[in-house]
């Protein structure tokens, strides 16, 4: 099948790809997994290749990028961003601005796995649509049509971790308990804690612990994204990256598997006091040791959306793989102040039936 496809699609200066039959540039098309032209009929449906592969933490690590991409920095914004050198202009998918420059210093690892794009920009859009007619406050008007859409689709740089580990654990737990103190007028019931410390250790194993890289898009949104099936993703291969762009990583592999500790440290601590009945955590430390640590640097499909909106901009963000979005919207006042209004009348209503009841 491989050299079926060599044979039938000329690739150019790297990342560009040439119909065969008109000569135009492809694109890969999310819904159809396929390389297609605009112009004419042709499509080339791409087998990913798949992969349960990791990278040994300690002793190995991935290859460079080489010659055929080009770093672009936006001016606006300072997005870093990971285009084909035959790419001679771009926009930024982070702020929609077409002011970059190439930043050719801007060197670092090559990802080992992609998943691709299963979401159309036309379906990005639909899902926002269907979203926001959800929203009570949302104006009419917007629910019908999203007013010019600026659609732009890049890769998420992220690092997967998996880990076992060791955990020496001590602290001291309460339970809530009640006594009745005082006598007469002063008699009442008061509540108490009963502490008690508990001591031990504690086993866990960790698959694939997503660490979002991006200069863009901090943890917190990526995990309000999640969930991206990294380990079903597919070994890297540039035709999923034809038409996209990609943000360059914005931590290296040993400071996102830091950010992966701290990550496992709060799930491990969870998983320690759901062993325990107690009411509140009084003081609680733990020290914990890490073993057969593998990676992955894993580019994950987003769409970036912009639109005004009664000159003031708005941006939603859908997961490229799966359709979960988040994002804002304009308010309709007049919907707002209609609301008001109408359950100041409801509570109004209610207070003269109450008066009228009661008051006889």
């Amino acid at each position: 099948m491989e050299n079926i496809e060599t044979e039938v699609v000329e690739k150019v200066e790297n990342q560009v790809y040439k119909c065969p039959g008109c000569g135009a540039n492809l694109k890969f098309d999310p819904e159809s997994s396929s390389m297609t032209c605009e112009y004419c009929d042709y499509s080339l449906h791409i087998e990913g290749e798949e992969s349960d592969k990791e990278i040994d933490f300690n002793e190995e690590q991935l290859p460079l990028w080489n010659d055929e991409t080009k770093m672009v920095r936006c001016k606006n914004c300072g997005a870093q961003n990971i285009i084909d050198t035959k790419t001679l202009s771009t926009i930024c998918p982070f702020c929609g601005s077409s002011s970059a420059i190439v930043d050719d210093e801007i060197k670092g690892l090559k990802p080992n796995r992609v998943i691709p794009f299963k979401i159309s920009a036309n379906d990005s859009v639909e899902v926002y649509r269907t979203w926001i007619k959800k929203k009570l406050f949302a104006p009419k008007k917007l629910k019908k049509a999203i007013p010019n859409p600026n659609i732009n689709g890049t890769y998420i740089p992220s690092w997967t971790y998996d880990t076992t580990t060791f955990t020496k654990y001590s602290g001291r737990l309460g339970k809530y308990y009640t006594v009745v103190v005082g006598s007469g007028k002063n008699r009442r019931t008061v509540t108490r804690i009963r502490w008690y410390s508990i001591k031990g250790v504690h086993q866990s194993a960790f698959d694939d612990i997503l660490v979002c890289s991006s200069r863009k898009i901090d943890q917190n949104s990526l995990e309000r994204l999640s969930p991206y099936n990294t380990n079903d993703s597919f070994e890297y291969d540039n035709r999923f990256l034809v038409g996209f762009s990609a943000e360059h990583y914005s931590m290296d592999v040993k400071s996102g598997f830091n950010r992966a500790c701290t990550i496992a440290d709060t799930r491990i601590k969870q998983q320690i006091l759901s062993k325990y009945h107690y009411d509140v955590v009084g003081n609680f430390s733990m020290k914990t040791t890490h073993d057969k640590i593998t990676y992955k640097y894993v580019l994950l499909p987003l769409w970036i959306c912009f639109f005004k909106y009664v000159n003031k901009q708005y941006e939603f963000k859908v997961n490229g793989e799966n359709g979960k979005i988040i994002g804002k919207y304009p308010i309709s006042v007049p919907k707002v102040v209609i609301t008001v209004l109408l359950s100041l009348l409801i509570v109004i209503a209610v207070l003269v039936l109450i008066g009228f009841v009661y008051g006889g």
